[in-house]
């Protein structure tokens, strides 16, 4: 989403790869065109979301520079 929360801010819901083409850098390659392009437009700022718990998507986000700001939300 653009603009959310705030209209420097991107916010990334899920983002997933297909298990055939997980660790080829596909992955990491979109997002770092997608950084550019958001940072190209003036966007400071990107968050996402990822289920807690899930190691490969922790892994990814860290490998591709992403820190963790320890917001949790619970959905019921």
């Amino acid at each position: 989403m653009m603009a959310y929360p705030d209209e420097k801010t991107a916010f990334i819901g899920f983002f997933m790869i297909a298990a055939s083409i997980q660790n080829t850098r596909i992955g990491s390659n979109i997002i770092d065109d997608l950084c550019r392009y958001l940072a190209d437009i003036r966007l400071s700022r990107v968050w996402l979301g990822w289920v807690k718990g899930n190691p490969q998507a922790e892994h990814f986000w860290h490998k591709n520079n992403f820190k963790e700001i320890r917001i949790t939300i619970l959905w019921l």
